[in-house]
């Protein structure tokens, strides 16, 4: 074996040991050098530091300062919803005094919810909500709750102190006139302050608009919805209120005395906007109070439509051809039209021919709409009866009890309708009744469609159209598109009592056509019943006494063309009628509904290229609130909608 002897201070090596990774790659290093490049000694140089222990410490770090901040944005997230939850319910404490007019109370419940208010609104101003706001996942909500609180805040400080000065508002005593009548003063003292309430509202809106609903968390959705949803309702009806309260209130007379035709439609004998108006009343409007005239001029009016004395007819003879031969003749009959505005020309006629002159304004109502008042006014005592009016029996003692009780005599039936109807109202009118809830009973009566008015006075007329009671059959597609059916009795009686009815519109992209279908249901409980309900018409036409006989009638949408319906005749030939309607195709035809039938009507009509608006389903009310519903299909057509 070979030693190699070595010298002082030199490494001792095999050669045959093992080489380490270092030395290897060292000797690779010198042999790549220049040969003449002498090399003494291999010394070590000094090792690099290592990185990346600082970034793992600078990311430890910006964690601790995110949970930190994180922290301190939970506690005020906290501090906020406590605080809004705590101004909630100061805010529920406000509204008995404000109802009872105590301004006292009012103003101390105040104080205490804007510091709650302010304190929340102090902290969605900071920096750490701005930054929120942005962060992906959870921005929308930190969104939502700052804007929320921001416009609670706005409401608290601005709103809620002018609102105490509308205090008399909130008290139904104030509105109650001696006599009967609406009290016109508060309104007139609110009148001047109704700008600066609406501007704060807007302001507010300006905050809940920038709030995605569709984006943000259910519970905070929950937590927030409810003052969105005031503030989306608020806004517009003050701005409502501001440009038209002079108005309404020169509607009730606050201009100078008002004559207003009050017809009252008895859905049982059904008519295309309502029901037989036979029963009506005559009412003058003098600065808020309500009379019903019982001057010969005003009874004359009242009495001489079903006479048959004074025919009255459209201006378009063609459009008459439409409808039975007996409409223009009986007053009964004016409502038969499903433009409002007929009934209103054939009304005027009629008032011409029998007072003279012209009315101020024409009112339809039927007895859903009178429970609907009902509900908010209270029961109703009639005058030399026996009788109570409430909510819940008005429109059965009405409708059904009164026709059983004279055992089928008409001029007394009808008598008694119209003594119950003008009683009702004129309770109504009376006031003392609280005027939110009367508004919104309304409203649901308008959704109905129970309701249809119209003024002479363009500005009234124009807050009509804006309710949506002015009862239009459209001519163009501009501000909705138009479909609708429409029903007449034709059996001469009081038999739809007892039907119900339900709308569906279905829609063809393909064809480009939209479908409008109504379902007829008869419920009759048996023949036994007065013969004043029964169906007169019908022995003569070959059908049982409580089969309902129906024109049934469909049109085109504006611009469109009638292209199919379903039956395609109706069961007499000589009932069917067709013709153009306010420029629309038009079609009628005679359907028999049975005992316990239910009939379904359709009509197809093409859609033009303009009738992209929002889609508006008019229907002809019955004793039962009316189902409509349109279906998926119809989104792409009108997406409006």
């Amino acid at each position: 074996m070979a030693r190699v002897e070595a010298t002082e201070g030199a490494a001792i090596t095999d050669s045959n040991a093992p080489r380490s990774r270092r030395e290897r790659r060292y000797d690779g290093s010198i042999s790549d050098l220049d040969p003449d490049f002498e090399v003494d000694e291999y010394v070590e140089g000094p090792r690099k530091r290592r990185v990346w222990p600082w970034i793992v410490l600078v990311i430890f770090l910006l964690l601790i300062a995110i949970v930190v901040v994180g922290g301190v944005f939970a506690i005020q997230a906290l501090k906020v919803k406590d605080d809004l939850q705590a101004a909630k319910g100061k805010m529920s404490a406000v509204a008995p005094p404000m109802k009872k007019g105590d301004t006292a109370g009012v103003e101390a419940l105040s104080k205490q919810v804007l510091k709650l208010t302010s304190d929340a609104d102090k902290i969605v101003a900071g920096p750490l909500w701005d930054i929120a706001s942005i962060v992906p996942g959870v921005g929308a909500n930190v969104v939502a709750v700052s804007e929320t609180t921001k416009a609670t805040h706005i409401l608290v400080r601005d709103a809620l102190p002018l609102a105490s000065s509308l205090l008399p508002l909130a008290d139904p005593a104030n509105f109650k006139v001696e006599g009967g009548g609406i009290n016109l003063a508060p309104f007139r003292d609110a009148e001047p302050k109704l700008p600066q309430l609406s501007a704060i509202f807007d302001n507010a809106k300006t905050h809940i608009d920038r709030i995605d609903m569709k984006a943000i968390h259910p519970y905070i959705k929950s937590n927030i919805s409810q003052i969105v949803d005031i503030v989306d309702t608020a806004a517009p009806t003050l701005s409502f209120a501001q440009e038209n309260l002079p108005v309404l209130l020169s509607t009730l007379g606050a201009d100078g005395p008002r004559n207003y035709a009050l017809l009252f439609q008895n859905n049982a004998e059904i008519r295309a906007t309502g029901g037989n108006p036979a029963a009506g009343a005559v009412l003058t409007v003098d600065n808020g109070k309500v009379t019903m005239r019982t001057d010969p001029a005003a009874l004359a009016f009242v009495a001489a439509g079903p006479t048959g004395r004074f025919p009255q007819h459209l201006a378009n003879p063609e459009e008459e051809k439409l409808f039975e031969s007996d409409t223009w003749a009986y007053a009964q009959n004016y409502t038969r039209t499903p433009d409002f505005a007929d009934t209103v020309h054939l009304e005027t006629g009629l008032w011409a021919s029998t007072v003279g002159g012209s009315f101020d304004g024409l009112i339809t109502i039927d007895p859903s709409t009178l429970a609907h008042m009902l509900k908010v006014a209270g029961p109703v005592a009639i005058p030399g009866t026996n009788e109570t009016v409430t909510a819940e029996n008005a429109v059965k003692l009405l409708l059904f009890d009164t026709y059983e009780k004279v055992n089928g005599n008409g001029k007394l039936a009808d008598l008694f309708f119209a003594q119950v109807s003008a009683t009702v109202f004129s309770k109504v009118m009376g006031g003392g009744w609280d005027p939110l809830a009367m508004l919104t009973q309304l409203q649901d009566a308008v959704k109905e469609q129970r309701i249809y008015a119209w003024f002479a006075d363009p500005k009234e007329q124009a807050i009509a159209v804006d309710l949506g009671i002015d009862g239009k059959v459209t001519t163009d597609n501009k501000t909705v598109t138009q479909t609708g059916i429409y029903l007449n009795d034709s059996s001469h009686s009081k038999l739809e009592y007892f039907l119900s009815t339900k709308m569906m519109v279905t829609c063809s992209a393909e064809k480009r056509t939209v479908t409008t279908t109504i379902e007829m249901h008869n419920s009759i409980p048996s023949a036994d019943l007065n013969k004043y309900t029964l169906g007169a018409r019908n022995a003569r036409w070959g059908y049982p006494p409580t089969t309902m006989l129906l024109d049934v009638i469909g049109m085109a949408l504006p611009g469109g063309e009638l292209v199919n319906s379903t039956p395609a005749k109706g069961v007499r030939k000589d009932q069917e009628r067709s013709g153009l309607y306010k420029g629309r195709q038009t079609k009628s035809m005679l359907i028999a509904v049975g005992k316990d039938e239910t009939k379904s009507v359709s009509f197809t009509s093409t859609i033009p290229k303009d009738a992209t608006s929002p889609l508006q389903v008019r229907f002809t009310p019955t004793v039962t609130d009316t189902p409509v519903t349109v279906d998926e299909s119809c989104a792409s057509m009108f997406p409006a909608s």
